[in-house]
């Protein structure tokens, strides 16, 4: 399989591994300036980065 075919899937599991670790913070109620970055952190590269990176990767392989 090409990279440019598999990047937004792993940007994606990033994500979503940096909004689990979010949570676990949130769980533990140390370091609320942590769970904050983490959470921004994992939904921008979920909901912006994932969604906008297909698309232009596809317009750029065709």
């Amino acid at each position: 399989m090409n990279i440019f075919v598999m990047l937004p899937v792993i940007v994606s599991m990033i994500g979503l591994y940096l909004i689990t670790i979010g949570l676990w913070e949130l769980r533990q109620g140390i370091d609320r300036k942590k769970y904050v970055t983490y959470m921004f952190t994992g939904l921008t590269l979920l909901l912006f980065v994932a969604t906008l990176l297909s698309p232009l990767l596809m317009m750029f392989l065709n």
